[in-house]
């Protein structure tokens, strides 16, 4: 059972960040189409979200940062994807990767990672794109690596490369390297996410990875990583599989309430139907069950991430675990929730009519964002629904890693 004194200091300390989300929401949203148009995400965002210290949400108090929990995360990520859909990406991907690296590897790279910056801006890629030799003590690693958000204004990137271990067995492992050894090749131009500068990077010739910066991915997958130690805190000890899908969902959230926000705002000035005798939008009752139904699916798609949330944070601070029935029933339900938030801004389209398409109109390139992100590999609707209804039906063979 949480303690309540804890329960509620973590609820003060969410309102205040979300407070802070808020504050800087304006510059987010008025800098949205400059960071599209220049596929990264202007400096001035950056340097808002780091002064809050949003690039520090998930790493360890013990090197500066404000270690939330990982529904105070979601929260606060929503409430800054609603302002800039590419912004909150970048706030996902980097505080997502400094959880992995925080609760995945040893004290020594931590402290080459943190050191003296708990803000360090992380890019993270988990294909093994990348060969490798054993070299005296480490590797060296050779690769090439897309979809890697945040490549503009990264200070070190987690990636991963085939390793080989002291037996000669060769597997995954997530390694670390400082992006100034990487470099970034503009392959970036999409219809949605521009702002992310999810561009590819690179070694150019082989890049030393010493062995204290590398772990094998199976280790993490199981929960078996360097930082077992009294250093351990709640976070760092949340179910790896739950909160690295979770995270991944909270950008898409912010922005399906976005649209919502956005759509209610501009039906506030009466606009006809157009070949109707309707003079005001909100008086059709299509608009009304458009408008009702696209909000409780949002609801819908809030309530089910804020309850695994709430159910993983309490499984960690209880010591609880996950059986596999419970991993298949979250990615379903997560699935669904992405599907939720697609199929509400289509509704939000149908009540804005044409007009929702005008370059002007900030609701398409929501919408553009938002369809792009939820098909996120770890967001498939159909892949989670796959795996929940043969976990039901005793089918025991796995189809995928992060289940």
């Amino acid at each position: 059972m949480t303690d309540t004194s804890t329960a509620s200091s973590t609820t003060s300390a969410r309102t205040e960040l979300l407070e802070r989300a808020s504050k800087i929401a304006p510059l987010l949203r008025d800098n949205a189409a400059e960071a599209e148009r220049s596929r990264r995400l202007p400096d001035a965002n950056v340097e808002a979200m780091s002064a809050e210290g949003f690039f520090s949400l998930r790493t360890p108090a013990r090197f500066g940062g404000l270690e939330t929990d990982l529904r105070t995360y979601t929260d606060v990520v929503a409430r800054i994807a609603g302002a800039c859909g590419s912004s909150g990406w970048i706030a996902f991907i980097s505080n997502a990767t400094a959880w992995v690296v925080s609760s995945a590897f040893g004290e020594q790279a931590l402290r080459e990672v943190f050191g003296g910056n708990p803000s360090t801006r992380f890019i993270g890629l988990l294909a093994p794109t990348a060969t490798s030799r054993r070299v005296e003590g480490g590797h060296a690693v050779t690769g090439r690596w897309g979809f890697a958000s945040n490549s503009s204004h990264a200070d070190w990137a987690m990636l991963t490369a085939p390793l080989e271990d002291e037996d000669g067995d060769v597997s995954p492992h997530l390694i670390l390297a400082p992006m100034t050894e990487l470099t970034v090749v503009d392959t970036w131009f999409v219809a949605g996410m521009a702002g992310t500068g999810s561009n590819t990077v690179e070694t150019g010739g082989e890049v030393f990875v010493p062995t204290h910066r590398t772990v094998p991915f199976g280790r993490v997958l199981s929960g078996r990583t360097q930082s077992e130690s009294s250093h351990q805190s709640v976070p760092q000890r949340e179910n790896f599989v739950i909160s690295a899908v979770h995270m991944v969902g909270a950008p898409v959230i912010g922005m399906a309430r976005a649209a919502l926000d956005v759509t209610l705002e501009r039906l506030r000035t009466p606009k006809p139907i157009s070949y109707t005798f309707y003079t005001d939008t909100r008086d059709a009752p299509s608009t009304q069950l458009n408008i009702a139904k696209a909000a409780t699916l949002i609801d819908t798609a809030e309530m089910l991430l804020q309850w695994w949330a709430d159910e993983t944070v309490g499984a960690a601070s209880e010591g609880r675990e996950f059986d596999a029935l419970a991993r298949a029933r979250f990615r379903a339900n997560f699935g669904y929730a992405m599907e939720c938030c697609r199929d509400a801004t289509k509704l939000l389209l149908n009540v804005q009519g044409a007009s929702a398409f005008a370059t002007t109109n900030p609701v398409q390139r929501i919408w553009r964002d938002l369809e792009t992100a939820s098909r996120h590999g770890l967001l498939n609707y159909e892949f989670g629904q796959e795996v929940y209804s043969r976990s039901l039906l005793g089918i025991e063979e796995p189809i995928g890693v992060l289940v």
